[in-house]
């Protein structure tokens, strides 16, 4: 049996030879955190990459986003904003990573992980709704509560024998994921996940909210205490993630920074099966 040490340098490994992010979406994110930039050079990126402008338009005129017309990426610029338009192409180049890993697994489920990804990614978005006043935030909720379990993907790739292990003994022991993991792998997928982001060069707030979707810190901003919330919340509607034999405690104090009480959930996750399926084009792109 491998130490946790030389299992965690195999997985760094590992992640350093998988691909970064397309260069089309690096500058996008670095023009969507520029103070100085405009929209205009926005749009001039995302026109130099036809793949990334037909993903874009695919995904902003579909029934995801309920636009009443058909829109160009000129008007959706003016309509969503260039933040919104950032995490759409950061999304899409996300899953389109995610879409080409070729996991050999057979007890790694990746239509449930699909779904429960989407799931949190929706009910994320709307628990931003609630508690984040400023529109041109709450599509980084979206980006945050889809790569949240994103290390189980990588897992999957790097350690095949081990994961297809913890999945067993998650279904002996009726565990949730990362409890079993951790038993036998020494580390759970949070961990790696947060890895990938910082070698992707995502916002330290999103590489925090992967880390820590299973349990948030004091020094954890908003974006963390939210998808841990979505997290736990369509698991407990039914949408478990592969490798889920239970669901994980929530944090109670995650009531208190919200400011959202237990009974408002119910509205919240409505018809997220029904989200879920709007939401799918985006596997699609």
């Amino acid at each position: 049996m491998p130490t946790t040490e030389a299992i965690r340098a195999r997985i760094e490994d590992s992640i350093e030879k998988m691909p970064s992010l397309p260069t089309t979406v690096a500058k996008v994110l670095q023009i969507a955190n520029d103070l100085n930039s405009s929209a205009r050079d926005l749009l001039t990126v995302i026109q130099m990459d036809p793949v990334l402008t037909a993903k874009v338009l695919k995904l902003i005129n579909s029934a995801f986003f309920a636009l009443p017309n058909k829109v160009s990426l000129k008007q959706a610029i003016v309509l969503l904003g260039i933040n919104t338009l950032k995490n759409i192409a950061l999304s899409s180049a996300i899953i389109g990573y995610m879409g080409k890993s070729k996991v050999q697994v057979r007890a790694f489920d990746q239509h449930k992980f699909w779904e429960h990804s989407l799931g949190t990614a929706i009910a994320a978005k709307r628990i931003s709704r609630r508690v984040v006043t400023d529109p041109q935030q709450w599509e980084e909720y979206f980006v945050a509560g889809l790569v949240h379990d994103i290390g189980k993907v990588v897992i999957a790739l790097s350690l095949p024998t081990m994961l297809a292990k913890s999945i067993m003994v998650a279904e002996e022991k009726k565990l949730p994921s990362n409890l079993a993991e951790h038993e036998v792998i020494g580390l759970d997928h949070s961990e790696v996940g947060a890895m990938l982001a910082r070698k992707w060069r995502l916002s330290e707030s999103l590489v925090n909210a992967t880390l820590h979707h299973h349990g948030p810190t004091e020094t954890d901003d908003r974006l963390a205490w939210v998808v841990h919330t979505a997290n736990y919340y369509v698991l407990t509607v039914g949408f478990l993630n592969s490798g889920d034999c239970a669901v994980p405690s929530i944090e109670t104090k995650a009531y208190q920074v919200l400011s959202l009480a237990p009974e408002s959930f119910a509205e919240i996750m409505g018809n997220l099966g029904e989200e879920i399926g709007k939401a799918s084009t985006f596997l699609t792109t």
